[in-house]
């Protein structure tokens, strides 16, 4: 499996980089026994969370990474891979965060 780490500007440029994971009706989440792959869409990243006072009211912002992150394993015998890996490497993190926010199961 491939397990690629994706950020992009918007979700709009990754879904057009990447139309094999995506339908009118949005994401393709996973994909059918012959086109194996897995996709968590995530969005908007909070880096570090906002402080609060005993009231609620914001002492310190969040600090928020809003650009679009998605989460994506491949199996290595998707069907569509080689151009899916290729659409999706100008999105690929260079290095893999030490401590994914979100990990697969």
């Amino acid at each position: 499996m491939i397990d690629l780490t994706l950020r992009a500007d918007t979700e709009q440029a990754l879904a057009a980089a990447l139309p094999w994971l995506r339908t009118a009706d949005g994401w393709v989440l996973t994909g059918p026994p012959d086109a194996r792959h897995d996709l968590d869409p995530i969005g908007a990243l909070v880096r570090v969370e906002a402080v609060l006072d005993y009231d609620g009211n914001t002492v310190t912002p969040a600090d928020v990474d809003g650009r679009f992150h998605a989460n994506l394993l491949l199996d290595d015998d998707h069907p569509d891979a080689t151009a899916i890996l290729a659409a999706a490497g100008p999105f690929v993190v260079a290095v893999t965060p030490e401590k994914r926010r979100r990990v697969w199961a």
